[in-house]
């Protein structure tokens, strides 16, 4: 008789310990590049938002200087929904006090409200300072205005001179350092603009200031 050999069949595989060890390092890598990760992503969204405000600057100046009529770059603050920025005609509004007539009807113009981000963020994301201000005041909203010719407006087109050089910071919502702040600087008043990052540096002037 012939013998039979059974012939041993291997089985290819992994054990439950290769396994564990395997999501063990995955997790402990994630662990390390995660908050690297996140930093890079809050880069991008505040150098986008941030081009946003540089854009709305231009487009409004370019519209005075077309238009000869004043326009408005209007910002909102808030955090509680999400800051935002528009362009629009300055439109003093005259029932106002004299001192507070820089508060155009905004009323009247809420379309022209354009979330930064292009509303692709969650609401705190983004932080939005304008001159040092974080918050709106009472019912109004900080401006940067241009007259028909397209440099910054002064009295008595507007009631009050306005802050030059003019700082609008867009930073992280949950911010706890500057490193990502990215600015935009109105330095003139003929309206020249250049961008900064980071915190100031008073040694290079170089960076956002407060």
């Amino acid at each position: 008789m012939k013998q039979r050999t059974r012939l041993k069949r291997s089985t290819g595989g992994f054990t439950l310990l290769e396994l564990l060890v395997v999501i063990i390092v995955i997790g402990v890598l994630f662990a390390i590049a995660a908050p690297g990760w996140d930093t890079i992503l809050s880069r991008q969204r505040v150098s986008a938002a941030r081009e946003q405000v540089v854009q709305t600057i231009r487009v409004a100046q370019s519209d005075a200087r077309r238009s000869r009529s004043p326009r408005a770059v209007v910002f909102d603050m808030s955090t509680a929904s999400k800051p935002r920025i528009a362009n629009v005609p300055y439109i003093p509004d005259n029932t106002q006090a004299t001192a507070n007539r820089n508060t155009v009807l905004i009323n009247n113009t809420s379309g022209a409200w354009v979330l930064l981000g292009n509303g692709n963020v969650n609401a705190g994301t983004l932080r939005l300072t304008v001159n040092g201000a974080t918050t709106n005041a009472a019912n109004t909203f900080p401006l940067l205005i241009f007259d028909g010719n397209g440099a910054i407006a002064q009295t008595p087109l507007v009631p009050a001179t306005q802050t030059i050089p003019s700082v609008i910071t867009v930073s992280r919502g949950n911010n706890t350092g500057r490193a990502t702040d990215r600015c935009v600087v109105v330095a003139t008043l003929l309206g020249a603009i250049r961008t900064e990052e980071g915190a100031f540096n008073a040694g290079t002037g170089k960076g956002c200031p407060l």
